[in-house]
């Protein structure tokens, strides 16, 4: 009898000491595998803990030191679902929440990191309501289209710390997202007032954003754009890029004088490189066109055309100039011939030899021209158009003038 429950009792204690040894046996793997996490050696602590969660080893740092090794691979899914899993079994820890939140961020997974940020705001405000994460938050709340949500978040790290970059940038793209365009303009000057920012990245800023505004908000909001432009060229005195950038605005809006200040700048910032300074020279003569002053657009073209006589560009725009005023048509007409021999098929350049030759009352010369102008294309642009007609009526040809002038009216 006591031979019978002696064996008895080993029978059911059997099962109790095994669980006992297997758990010590966990524990020891366990801590193996956190040590060679420790070690940066991602694949064998990975490869230990996957075994013991195969294995039923119950624990949620289990999952939580396999979550962090599959994401040290790269193996992100993977990680997520081990995190996920992790915080599911204990979801006061602010280690797996924070674990969980980097995961997401490398998969760019951005509402799901914005919602983890935000839990975590509340279990540990001493640890994580400060600005730096606030900014986190916002721009995680941007990236999954939530600017509502961003724009609080952004606005709480920017009443603590006003000009930093990393909110200013964000809190700017919120505004555009709303279609505030004030707001917009105030938080991009403050970051373009950021020394730290070098000057190739915010000309690559400000050039993204004015793509990102609809053309019309852009002439709407022209004074405030040049701003922008002048802040950073202020924080950057000597950056070539952004006054190059500042003059393509400036000649967008139509601040010719702005254009001119710019490209005096560039010719004193290039050291006197001949190439920049014709090509300036050449936008000044431009702009002084664009504003009527003939007298300072003459002095810029001839300039121009002192550096290089074959300077095409300059040639064209100089005859044209000349035709409207109707000074020195022989010069312009030499002018002209010097681009149609260069360019036989340019309609700009056929335009304004056409209307040269109609200038000087040589109207038959004038037609062939034309017509060869339209066969290229100049039928699409109604001052060609209208050029082509003025001659067709001197001419007298009135019905091919009047089936030309409909053309120009549609």
């Amino acid at each position: 009898m006591k031979k019978l429950c002696l064996l008895l009792l080993v029978f059911f204690l059997f099962p109790v000491f095994c669980r006992a040894e297997n758990a010590a046996d966990d524990k020891g793997r366990f801590l193996d595998a956190v040590a060679l996490y420790g070690k940066a050696e991602f694949t064998a602590s990975a490869k230990v803990l996957d075994s013991l969660y195969r294995a039923g080893a119950d624990g949620d740092a289990v999952c939580y030191y396999l979550g962090l090794s599959e994401a040290a691979q790269g193996n992100l899914s993977a990680a997520q679902e081990r995190l996920e899993e992790a915080v599911s079994r204990d979801s006061l820890n602010i280690w797996y929440r924070s674990a969980l939140a980097s995961v997401y961020e490398m998969g760019e997974k951005w509402l799901s990191l914005a919602l983890t940020c935000e839990r975590l705001i509340e279990l540990d405000p001493a640890h994580f309501a400060e600005p730096y994460f606030f900014a986190k938050t916002g721009n995680a709340f941007s990236q999954a289209r939530e600017p509502v949500r961003a724009a609080s978040y952004l606005d709480k790290a920017l009443a603590v710390v006003p000009d930093m970059p990393m909110a200013l940038f964000n809190r700017a793209g919120v505004a555009l997202i709303q279609e505030d365009y004030e707001g917009f303009f105030d938080f991009a000057g403050r970051l373009m007032r950021r020394q730290e920012l070098d000057g190739d990245w915010k000309q690559n800023y400000l050039s993204s954003m004015v793509r990102a505004i609809p053309e019309p908000m852009l002439k709407e909001w022209k004074t405030q754009l040049l701003a922008l432009c002048a802040e950073a060229t202020l924080s950057h005195p000597g950056h070539l890029g952004l006054h190059a950038f500042r003059q393509t605005v400036a000649h967008f809006t139509g601040d010719y004088a702005e254009v001119i200040a710019e490209a005096e700048t560039i010719i004193s910032l290039s050291g006197g490189d001949p190439d920049t300074r014709e090509s300036m020279l050449q936008i000044i003569g431009d702009a002084y066109m664009e504003m009527g002053d003939n007298k300072r657009c003459f002095a810029a073209y001839e300039s121009v055309l002192k550096l290089n006589p074959g300077n095409i560009a300059t040639l064209n725009n100089y005859a044209y100039m000349l035709s409207l005023a109707g000074k020195q048509l022989g010069k312009a007409l030499k002018m002209s011939e010097k681009t149609i021999a260069a360019e036989p098929e340019n309609v700009t350049y056929l335009d304004t030899y056409g209307w040269i030759l109609h200038r000087m009352g040589r109207n038959a010369q004038a037609k062939e021209v034309f017509k060869k102008a339209m066969i290229c294309g100049g039928r699409q642009q109604k001052v060609i158009t209208a050029h082509y007609v003025a001659v067709l009526r001197a001419l007298g040809e009135t019905d091919l003038a009047d089936y030309y002038e409909s053309l120009s009216a549609r």
